[in-house]
């Protein structure tokens, strides 16, 4: 009620503020309902929101300034996190990994200050985006249950499946996906959040999934990202991998039902398979984008040697370089372009939440387990991580903030992923006094209180 009256006040007094003050009485509002959801919804609906022009034939700017889209992503972290905070106690014990890793970021951004001058110059995406890999990763430690990831994940990807077709709709002869920024932002975006929407959708229907992963197959086509493709590629792959090591048979056979599904699309669609032949044709070798790739990693190598460990000091100094140098304004790699940027210290940082979806896929074909989540959220951050080896996705903030949520999600939960009760009787022989005793676990006591319960012959 005090909220309603101030804002009715402010609202009478300057009536251009009625529309900020509604997007945050509808956010507190939000928050109580979801509770711990709402984080991962805050991050979905910042990360594919059409920030930029609808259609367009390069990137352009941002249709909003500058100081709202840093706001946003600002927001999108935080507010669920301090709103966490006010109605709850901690939910995971202080790490020392955690507070370094947010001392290693609070140095980098007193690196950049220091390089650019003021904070004005901060405000811009790609420098917010970038910081808040740390800040984003950290906050997402304090909802380890991720349970809203699903939900969250289909209904952003779904937004952005129906942005795509508004756009191919619009002008079928362009790239769909520049509202995101650019094509492979939007590839990006849909690779990330496809394994996590695909398993809420599976959870409902099995023809729900296969629709949802063929309208996304297609949609990637009509983007043009063929590091997007690789992605997919590459993800589809380790799934193949996970799922034979844990003997999932049935799994595969969706897979390769839905496999087959995109197959016959793509080869019955004269407009599909007109884009794939002419992206995969023998001429693309030589198109400008890849000798601008080829440049691209001469010049990274040449001045990350000058300059290993913190690089020129400031996010978009590759950028700016290679637009001096080449009619891209861009270094075709994203480690390579952060290296450039921030020397050999900010790579390690950005690549924390990577690190930790390899290992927990590491845990998992260890141990011979799949949990869904788990396994959804690191195959949705390796999706990202492929495609930033053709792109610079550490300066779209809307990448950066899927990455780091999802790394420091499975951050909390990579412990849990060991080997199953069956598989523990086995696991722990232990050699006693020159011989072989059985152990299992207490009863409710998990796989770290064990129970003897005989030796070897008895």
């Amino acid at each position: 009620m005090l909220l309603g009256l101030l804002a009715g006040v402010i609202t009478e007094r300057e009536s251009s503020y009625a529309l900020i003050l509604c997007v945050v009485l509808f956010g507190i509002v939000s928050l109580a309902v979801l509770g711990d959801r709402a984080f991962p919804w805050a991050l979905v609906v910042v990360s594919v929101a059409p920030w930029y022009p609808f259609v367009a034939e390069s990137a352009e700017p941002p249709i909003v300034r500058q100081k709202v889209l840093c706001a946003a992503i600002a927001a999108a972290p935080l507010a669920p996190w301090l709103w966490s905070l006010g109605i709850g106690g901690r939910r995971t014990r202080p790490s020392r990994w955690a507070l370094l890793m947010g001392i290693l970021f609070a140095g980098l951004a007193f690196l950049i200050y220091n390089t650019l001058g003021s904070v004005s110059a901060l405000i811009e995406s790609g420098i917010v985006g970038y910081l808040f890999i740390g800040v984003t990763f950290l906050c997402a430690r304090r909802f380890g249950r991720a349970d809203g990831w699903p939900a969250a994940a289909f209904g952003g990807l779904v937004v952005l499946l129906l942005l795509g077709v508004e756009a191919y709709r619009q002008s079928p002869s362009i790239r769909v996906g520049y509202f995101t920024g650019y094509p492979i932002t939007y590839g990006a975006l849909v690779v990330g959040l496809l394994p996590l929407a695909l398993l809420f959708a599976y959870r409902h229907s099995r023809l729900l999934a296969a629709g949802l992963a063929a309208a996304s197959a297609v949609l990637l086509i009509f983007s043009e990202s063929r590091s997007s493709w690789v992605a997919v590629a590459v993800v589809v792959i380790l799934v193949v991998i996970l799922q034979t090591r844990v003997g999932n048979f049935k799994m595969l056979g969706a897979l390769a039902t839905v496999l087959g599904i995109v197959a016959a699309l793509i080869l019955g669609t004269s407009s599909l398979h007109h884009i794939v032949e002419e992206k995969l044709a023998a001429k693309v070798a030589t198109t400008s984008s890849v000798t601008h790739r080829e440049w691209s990693y001469g010049y990274a190598l040449e001045t990350i040697d000058k300059a290993p460990l913190f690089g020129a000091g400031a996010p978009g100094y590759s950028a700016k370089e290679a637009a001096n140098k080449t009619s891209i304004g861009a270094i075709d790699n994203g480690y390579l372009s952060i290296s450039v940027d921030m020397g050999l210290v900010g790579l390690f940082a950005a690549l924390i939440p990577i690190a930790v979806a390899l290992r927990t896929l590491g845990r998992c074909l260890r141990f011979g387990r799949t949990p869904a989540l788990e396994l959804a959220l690191a195959l949705g951050v390796i999706g990202m991580a492929i495609v930033t080896i053709f792109y610079d996705s550490f300066y779209w903030a809307q990448i950066d903030l899927l990455l780091a949520a999802m790394g420091g999600i499975l951050s909390t939960r990579i412990a849990g992923i060991t080997r199953g009760e069956s598989d523990l009787l086995e696991y722990r022989l232990t050699r006693v006094g020159g011989g072989r005793r059985a152990v299992r676990p207490a009863a409710g006591g998990g796989p770290r209180s064990p129970q003897l319960v005989g030796s070897e012959g008895s």
